[in-house]
Parts: C-alpha cells; sequence; structure tokens
C-alpha cells in the first residue's frame, strides 16, 4: 500500500510498504528502501522501531484520521498521511472550500513566547507559540492557516496536551 506523507514545512513524500515479511517490513521511502520492524509499546502510540538495524523510540498522536504529530529521535514532524484512496478521492473532489483551524498543543507545557495575534494572518506553517516541556523549546505551528480568530493561551501560561491554544478562520 502506497502513503502520500506531506510535512508542515511542505516537503512531499510518497511511502509504500512494498512487503510484510515474519521479521518486520520492507518499506521504501522515496528512492530509499528500509527495514523496519515497530513493536507497540504502551497502545498508547509509544513504538519502538528498528529502522535499518538502528533502535528509536517513535510516538506517533492522530489528532484526526490523516493529520499525525510524529516524536521520534528527540524531534517533532507533523504530518499529513493519505493513503491511495484518499489522495483519489481528494484529487477527484478537488480541495473544496478552505477549513477553520484549531492549532491545539501537542505536549504538556508553559508557553515560553507567543507569535500571534487577533487578526493576524498565517500561511500553513506559520509559528505560533513557543512551548517548553521537559527543559527543551518546541515550535507550534499551525498547519493551513488563516486568519487568528482567537488566542487562548498567553506567554508563562501552563497547557496541557491537546488543550487548544489558537482558533484560525479560513483566509478567503
Amino acid at each position: 500500500m502506497k502513503y502520500f506523507l506531506k510535512t508542515q514545512s511542505g516537503r512531499e513524500f510518497t511511502l509504500e510498504i512494498a512487503h510484510e515479511r515474519s521479521d518486520g517490513y520492507v518499506i521504501q521511502l522515496g528512492d530509499r528502501v528500509i527495514q523496519a520492524d515497530f513493536t507497540d509499546v504502551d497502545r498508547l502510540g509509544q513504538h519502538a522501531a528498528i529502522l535499518n538495524g538502528r533502535s528509536y523510540a517513535v510516538s506517533i498522536e492522530e489528532s484526526d484520521e490523516q493529520h499525525l504529530l510524529v516524536n521520534i529521535a528527540g524531534e517533532s514532524f507533523t504530518i499529513v498521511a493519505q493513503d491511495e484512496r484518499e489522495k483519489a478521492a481528494d484529487e477527484v473532489a478537488g480541495h473544496g472550500p478552505p477549513k477553520a483551524e484549531v492549532v491545539k498543543a501537542p505536549m504538556p507545557g508553559v508557553i515560553i513566547s507567543l507569535a500571534v495575534a487577533v487578526g493576524d494572518v498565517l500561511l500553513p506553517g506559520a509559528a505560533i507559540a513557543v512551548l517548553e516541556a521537559m527543559k527543551m523549546q518546541n515550535e507550534v505551528a499551525c498547519l493551513h492557516g488563516g486568519v487568528v480568530e482567537e488566542v487562548l493561551i498567553a506567554s508563562g501560561q501552563t497547557v496541557e496536551a491537546n488543550q487548544v491554544l489558537i482558533k484560525l478562520a479560513p483566509n478567503l
């Protein structure tokens, strides 16, 4: 099965699970072939991944069926993933009208800085805040962009995982 991945920064990848083996998977990511094995650690999105013989701790959080927050080796990626059927349906239907967006905290922490105000127009992938968690500063960004309709946080505020930080209206 083929999957089409798009990162928050706009990079696009095609990932194909070439075939399943008894000891894992053979995955083709662009031009690269990867021997992969995954173990679900806690049924809550934590996985152990072995990619080409190297071990990684991976967490995968779904905000909806196509939007994923993936943390691997200490780096966070916001990814939109579609399988072949979803991509074909999207192409046939067109992208439709722009939709509103809510930006949520990817993890609990403290808002160190806020980069937006009501009325700001954001491009896809624009930074909205810096969130400090476990002594690391993480940039939080919107996915689709739009007009900042409501800001629900302030600098210095403690937030929970999945707490709504801002609401965006479509940029028409």
